[in-house]
């Protein structure tokens, strides 16, 4: 079996969370898509680096957005997906993927998209793997 990739891995962990599945999406979701959704943007990310160089282990980081119809269901969903993403810390994510040795985030940051009146979190994250 092929080992999933840090962003499969990902989608399925975060696709778990209650409200989220088949809802998670990468830079964007599709027009018409109704919420709750997530969207997340993603790298590579970048090669750890010592005094005698480039190790296997790497920092990849990621933006969050989680998009709800009102905000009661922000305030709910947004704690969900924390847990789970703290729960990443020292464990393989996904059915076979990357283990996670650190997950360091940012305070989310709520904004009210005016055009649709939908509700949005939005915060920084990094992985280390």
């Amino acid at each position: 079996m092929i080992p999933l990739t840090f962003e499969e891995a990902l989608v399925a962990e975060l696709e778990s969370v209650s409200g989220l599945s088949g809802k998670v999406f990468p830079l964007n979701a599709a027009e018409g898509t109704k919420p709750p959704y997530l969207i997340y943007i993603s790298s590579d990310g970048l090669p750890d680096k010592t005094l005698t160089g480039y190790t296997e282990s790497k920092t990849i980081p990621l933006e969050i957005n989680i998009i709800c119809r009102t905000y009661t269901d922000l305030k709910s969903l947004t704690p969900a997906v924390l847990a789970k993403i703290r729960s990443f810390q020292r464990r393989t994510i996904g059915m076979d993927g990357p283990y996670v040795q650190d997950v360091a985030y940012d305070e989310p940051v709520e904004l009210l998209e005016p055009q649709v009146m939908w509700y949005r979190s939005n915060f920084d994250l990094r992985i280390s793997i």
